[in-house]
This record gives structure tokens, sequence and C-alpha cells, in this order.
């Protein structure tokens, strides 16, 4: 082995240095070199006859070696050479255009509402920027090599991916170029992607240290696929689950298991606004991917539209989120984003495949409630409460649509009064069978597209509002009155629990209340009372918009009489012979539950509601008590096991209401069903109504509502009369607490008994309003014992001006479309309205009372 002097080994280090430069290695590359280079300059060095190696033998060695090849490069070669600075071509279709179509696509966003919306949110749009930007910066002599080639890559890739989502739409656009010119506009993409494919070329081909250049590709090429993943991997992920729900129960629970561990919100709303039943045709850049092959293959399938079925997805939301899809604002990026006046957002048509139907479904993004009053009236003498919710719908999208909502009415409440602003006068409802009103309103509405409104009874103390057409750029008014009996010495406010249209910025309810005695008004945590408004007492007050889509906005008068008093009133709508109705109290003794079954909704909304569930079911009695959470099975639970409970998801109800009906059916025991939204089709609603149905023992299913929503399930339970409203939790805890030891003991309560006369003459009690014969009627026609027909029960209502399970109300727009119908409108005189003065008081009622007999006397005297 040779010695090598001090000065030798540092010209071999520098040397192999030079080299590797020259070659333009780097890393693991350029130490290969090195390492090769080192052990050849040492064999060669072995063979000098020289002792030690110094300078002089080195660089004859390093001599031979570089015989023949290249100099070392001076410093300016190391410069990255002048490159082009593109062409005609690379500046139009890799810059300018891409820039055009994406500022048009914001701005009308017209690819979003035809086909998919490549811009579907801010990230997007800043991302797409990217192309059109790098481009000019790679077409310039600027930034390292490794840089460049990190954008180079990363442009590639961004403009390769948008390229292929629009590469399916070449054929149809290359006709549209020829034709109409505007063909051009989904070919820019395509387009876009080949000359970013040049301009990377060129910049890889100009570029001074290759190695480095292609290092950074590779980088840049990377964060790309990142990019990516991040933006579409959580829809596309949730695109593929989607497509397993509806194959089968076992491919859905699967999939809507693994959809609740992951999914894509956005991605899920905006699923359920496409289909055979939604909105419109447009999607987003997953279901543009998924849609592929239905495009390729003729666009359709025997499902319906794009292979997707919306009712289906619909039901997936809510199993998957737990909340109803309609409770949310609908995706905004189904039209675009729009930099300009949302795209001119009042343009828009939106399709509603629903007007006329059943169902609440879709939201509408440019249908709002305007303005929305409500005026009611407590007589404290009666114990009825009558009030008019007054709602105004503006409608800011270039076609007519309808307004759909579901609304709570109080406990036992019934719709009395249904009004139409026709041209700025009102129009009073025809009161009539449910199939009646339905059929003349889905022939004036669909058919003829004319002005009608119509309410029919859906659920417990719930009805559906429709009206139709909003018009465009125009609005609507409407107003329906509520009878309905003081629950104790409450009154809740009506409330909406779906809905089809948004709710406008700023929307206040005004609420004016008035009663002859004082009374308090809760809502929103706060309580404020009525004050003095002559021989009774009033209050106005403007609620937020959250006081109109949730319970517990409730009217408490001063504590009444522990026994009602005699009441009678006259009534207009009797038959000769029973002109004045009074109705008594009697006592009837309930005896207490020996079990109680408790079913409690699995679902997470139910979330909120766990501390107080947990402590108002704490301390039951197991023995009398029994505890089932419903968790798309039946599943029985202990208080312990409540409280570590997760609630996830939108829980089917169904299985274990079933569980529990059979076990309250085998001791005779109440159910009593506490929930949230159930806004999912039953699973298996014969085997329910079988079950209710059949036996000798009629279930009593309470029903109560711990989060306002809509319930598909209670609306099935309703219809075979074993539903019963639960109470209003206004103290939650303490309301629950008391509900369920009041079914375990015994109690006492009042029933009414109900007498006709044909004079008022020695009629004992007070005088009352005629809200009171409206009472009788509803409780007549909804009797199952009363032996009436449904034709019967559909007459009396109706005759009584109310809507029922039996009867509906329609409103149309000429007398014309009554007669054909076969309907007859309440003549206006007839109708209920918020009295001008409170009533007087119950002491002011006796004196006249009193005085009127003793006046009677005297003259028979």
């Amino acid at each position: 082995m040779k010695n090598w002097t001090t000065q030798a080994e540092q010209r071999l280090t520098e040397y192999l240095d030079e080299r590797a430069r020259r070659e333009g290695l780097y890393l693991e590359d350029a130490s290969e070199l090195k390492e090769d280079l080192r052990c050849h300059i040492y064999e060669e060095a072995e063979q000098s006859p020289a002792g030690t190696i110094g300078l002089m033998h080195l660089e004859n060695i390093i001599g031979r070696l570089d015989a023949g090849y290249r100099p070392a490069p001076d410093p300016q070669a190391s410069l990255p050479k002048q490159p082009k600075r593109g062409g005609f071509w690379n500046w139009t279709f890799g810059v300018v255009m891409p820039l055009v179509v994406l500022g048009l696509e914001l701005l009308t966003s017209m690819c979003g509402s035809l086909i998919f919306n490549p811009v579907a949110t801010w990230w997007h749009a800043a991302w797409i920027a990217l192309v059109p930007v790098l481009n000019i910066w790679l077409m310039r002599p600027r930034g390292g090599n490794k840089t460049r080639g990190a954008a180079a890559g990363f442009v590639l890739f961004t403009a390769l991916f948008y390229g292929l989502l629009f590469l399916p739409l070449s054929p149809f656009a290359l006709v549209g170029v020829l034709y109409l010119g505007f063909g051009i506009i989904p070919l820019t993409p395509v387009l876009a992607a080949v000359m970013t494919w040049r301009i990377g070329r060129a910049a890889r081909r100009d570029a001074a240290e290759p190695v480095r250049f292609r290092s950074g590709w590779r980088t840049g090429a990377l964060a790309a696929l990142l990019v990516i993943v991040s933006l579409e991997g959580p829809a596309l992920w949730t695109r593929v689950n989607l497509a397993d729900i509806g194959k089968d129960s076992i491919s859905s629970e699967a999939g809507i298991g693994r959809l609740r561990a992951f999914h894509s919100e956005r991605t899920l709303l905006m699923a359920c606004y496409e289909g055979n039943r939604g909105v419109g045709a447009g999607t987003d850049i997953s279901g543009w991917i998924c849609r592929l092959p239905f495009f390729l293959s003729g666009g359709f399938d025997e499902r319906g539209a794009w292979g997707t079925n919306s009712e289906t997805t619909r039901d997936a939301f809510f199993r998957i989120t737990g909340k109803p899809f309609n409770s949310m604002k609908p995706p905004g990026n189904l039209r675009g984003i729009a930099l300009m006046g949302r795209a001119r957002a009042t343009d828009e048509f939106e399709f509603d495949d629903h007007i006329g139907g059943d169902d609440v479904a879709v939201r509408l993004k440019n249908l709002n409630l305007a303005e929305s009053r409500f005026d009611g009236h407590v007589d404290a003498v009666s114990r009825l409460g009558y009030g008019e919710w007054t709602m105004v719908f503006k409608n800011d999208s270039a076609n007519a649509q309808e307004a759909r909502c579901q609304v709570r009415l109080p406990r036992d409440g019934r719709v009395s009064r249904l009004t139409l602003w026709v041209n700025g006068e009102p129009r009073e409802a025809a009161f009539s069978t449910v199939s009646k009103v339905k059929a003349a309103y889905k022939s004036v509405a669909v058919v003829q597209r004319r002005d009608p409104v119509l309410v029919n009874m859906v659920g417990p103390d719930t009805v559906l509002v429709q009206c139709f057409p909003v018009p465009a750029h125009g609005s609507m008014k409407i107003r329906f009155g509520i009878t309905a009996p003081l629950d104790g010495i409450r009154w809740e406010m009506p409330y909406v629990v779906e809905r089809n249209f948004g709710l406008k910025e700023n929307l206040e309810h005004a609420v004016w209340l008035q009663g002859g005695g004082t009374f308090d008004l809760a809502a929103s945590g706060k309580t404020q009372a009525a004050g003095r408004d002559g021989e009774g007492h009033s209050l106005a007050a403007s609620l937020g918009k959250e006081s109109l889509m949730a319970s517990g906005v409730t009217l408490a008068t001063a504590p009444l009489p522990e026994d009602p008093g005699v009441v009678w009133c006259e009534d207009r709508f009797a038959k000769p012979g029973g002109r004045f109705l009074t109705r008594e109290p009697v006592t009837v003794t309930r005896p207490a539950a020996s079990r109680v079954v408790v079913v409690i909704d699995g679902s997470s909304s139910m979330a909120v509601a766990k501390d107080w569930l947990v402590k108002s079911l704490g301390k039951i009695d197991r023995e009398k008590v029994s505890l089932m959470i419903a968790d798309d099975r039946s599943r029985r639970v202990t208080p312990e096991e409540l409280e570590n409970y997760d609630f996830t998801g939108g829980r089917d109800n169904e299985p274990a209401l079933r569980e529990g009906i059979r076990l309250a059916k085998e001791s005779n025991s109440p159910v009593v069903w506490i929930h949230g939204p159930q806004s999912v089709r039953l699973s298996q609603p014969e085997a329910l109504l079988q079950l209710l149905e059949r036996g000798t023992v009629l279930p009593v299913i309470h029903d109560v509502e711990a989060v306002s929503g809509p319930n598909r399930l209670g609306e099935a339970l309703f219809r075979s009369g074993c539903l019963h409203r639960g109470p209003a939790l206004v103290s939650p805890e303490k309301d629950l607490r008391g509900f369920l030891d009041g079914l375990q003991t015994e109690r006492r309560e009042f029933s009414w008994n109900w007498k006709r006369t044909e004079t008022s003459e020695g009629l004992p009690g007070s005088r009352v309003w005629d809200h009171l014969a409206r009472q009788w009627a509803a409780a007549t026609a909804e009797n199952p014992k009363t032996g009436m027909d449904d034709a019967a029960r559909s007459e009396l209502a109706a005759g009584y001006q109310l809507v029922t399970p039996v009867s509906g109300a329609v409103v149309l727009e000429t007398q014309q479309q009554y007669r054909e119908h076969g309907l007859t409108p309440v003549d206006g005189s007839a109708t209920p309205s918020i009295p001008s003065v409170p009533e007087p008081s119950t002491g002011l009622l006796v004196i006249l009372t009193t005085a009127a007999a003793l006046m009677r006397r005297k003259r028979a005297a």
C-alpha cells in the first residue's frame, strides 16, 4: 500500500467532487461514482515504482483518466440555459384558456349545473388556478432546478386529473365546436393537460442539472397526488360505500357501518339532491367519477337516473349522520360557488319532483320564509286557546316553487281556519274529506298551476302545509288558525318540524298573545310576563327564527282551579234541537301501570339529552320499568349501561318498538318511546302493523319527543290509533320523571261529558266562545268508540271546519274551481278569529250569568 502526501489526498477529494458535478450526479449516484473512481486511481497508483504518491503522480493518473473527456465546465456553463418563452399554443391552452374557463365556471357554474362541478370548494379553485400560474413560471428562466421540477410534476398531475375527467365529454365538445362554438370550454382541460406536458418537458430539457429536476418532479407529482386524495378521497370513499347501500340488507348494514366510522358529509348531502328525484343534473367530482360507467354505457339504469335512488340515499344520510337531510342547508356547490352575486342565483332553475306529493322532501335554495307572525288568544274559563300563524314565502328562483312544511300543533290542537291571499284578497278554505281536498289541490296546483293551499293531518298533532305556486321572484301569503286545549296551565306554541324552504336572514317571529288573566311566555330560556290590557292581559314578543323550529316556546297561565267548571256555548254548526252545547267535567280514575316499557332512541341527536335521561331514569324501580335502547335492533339496558352508551348515527327504532310492544302486551303495560328525529322509512311496516292490529290488547304508546324533527315511524303508528303524545319537556328531567311516576300511580283525571239543548235557559256554568264546539267535534270525530263510519266522521269534522285524520282543508283560486271539485268554501263570517278585546274574567262571567238568571226568573214571576 502506497503512502499518499497530504496535498495528493486533498487534490483527489477535489477531483472526485468535481467529476461528480460534471456528470450531474448527486447523493447515492455521486457516492457510487466517487467510489469507483477512487478504486481505479488507487489501482494505478499501486503500479507506480515510487514509494510515495505525491501531487505530480496524481496529476499524471488524472490526466490519463480524463484523456478524451470534455474539460471541466466553467462556472457560467452551470447556469440554466435561456429557454424559449413558449409558443402560441402553450400560452393559449396552457395559460389563457384555463384562466378564462375557471373564471367562467365561477361566475356561471355552467358545467356544475349540467354535468359536474369541477370547482366544488375554494380549495379546488386555488388548486386549478395553480395550473396556469405555474405554467407561466415554468416558461420563464427562474428558480432552481429542483424547484422547477417540483412545479412541473405538480402541475402536470393536476392538469392530467382534470383532463381525464373531461375526456369522456370530448366527442360532444367537438360537435359543439363545429356547430355552436361552445365546445372549446369542455375541451380546454384536455388541451391544457397536453400543453402542460409540453411545457414541463421543455423545462426538463433546459435544466442544467437534470437529476435535481427529476428529483423535484417526483416530489411535485407526489404532492399533487396527496392533494387529490385529500380533496376527493373522502368523497370517493363515501360514494363507493353508498353504492353498497340498497343492494341487500347485509351490504347495506356493512356500508352504513363503514360510513358511520368515516364519511364526507358534504358528499352525502350532495347525493341526496341527485338521482331519480333530485333537483338537477349536476354532481361533484366524485359523483362524476362514479357516474362514468353509466354515462359511457348509455346514461341510465333500471333503478333511475345515473343508477342512484334518491329515497335510498336520503334514508342513508339519516342512518349515517342522525340528521334529516332536509334539516341542513342545501349544498351550495350544486350550482357553483359564484363570485358575483352567487352566479345570479335569482336566475337559477331548481327542479322539484315532489310538487303535490305527501313528503316535504328536498330543501330549495332560493325559497325562503320571509315573514312570520303568530296571534293567539287563551281563554282560561274554557281552558282553550286559538292562534293564527301567518307566513309569507319569497321565491328568488327563476321558476315557481311549492312551499311545504310539517307543523307540530299544541297538544290535541286542530287546524280550524285556512286562508290564502290571492291578488291581495284573503280567500277562505273549503273543508272536506282528505281524498277530496288532495285531489282538488293536485288538479289545480300540479295540472293547472294556479293558486291553492292544502293542509292535511299526517301525525299526532302534526299537519302538512303545502302551497303552490310561490311565483318566480314573487311571494305568497297564507294563514292557518289552530284551536287547542290547555295542557294543565300550559299552551305550547306550534313549530315547524320539517320544511323545504330556508329562513330569511334576520327573520323575526312576531308573537302577540292575549287572555283574560295573567300569563307568561317562556322561550329560549327566558320568561316574559304579560301586562295589563284593559280588562285582560296581553304580550308582544319578537322571537328569533330558532323558535320556529324547536319545541319549548310555551305560554303558562296563572294557576287554575283544580276542578274545571261547567261551560257552555252556542254552536252555530249544530243541527236543530241541539243549538247549545254544555261541557261538564267528569272524574276518571286511572289505575297504576304494573310495568312500564321505556324505549330510548340510540341516534346521535339524543346525545344532548343523555344527561337528563340518566338522571331521570337513574333511580327507577327495575322490577317495574324495563329499559330498552334502539340501536338498529332491540337491546335491554340498565341505567349504568345507558350512562356509558355512545349515541351515534341515525338508529332504526322499529325493531326495538316491536319488541317493546310485545313485552307491553304480555303485562298490559304502556310503552314510553323517547326519541329524536326519525326521518327514515319503515324497514318492515307490515310486521309492525300486524303486531298493533292483532291480539286482544291494544297497546298504548306514549310518544315523548326529546329532540324535535320529522317522525316517519310516529306517522305510521298514529294511523293505528295506538300512539299518544307524551309530555312536553319544558323542564326535561323533572317532566319525564313526573310522567313516569304518574303512570305507575293511581291518579284522578278529568274527562268531559257533553250535553245539548235547544235553548240556553237554565244552563249552568259560564258561557264561552264557540271553540268549545270545535273541541267537541274533534273529540267525537276521532273517537273510535262512537261507532261512526269514516264518511260520517269526515262530514262531522269538515262541518265544524276542522283538519283531522279524516278531513282536510284546501283553498282554491276561483269559485269555478270549487264547483268543479264539489267543494264549498266557508263563509268568512263563520271563520274563527282573534277577539279584539280579551274575554271577561271568570268572576265577571259568573256575575253576568247570575244576573241573567235573576232577570229571567223575574220575568217569569
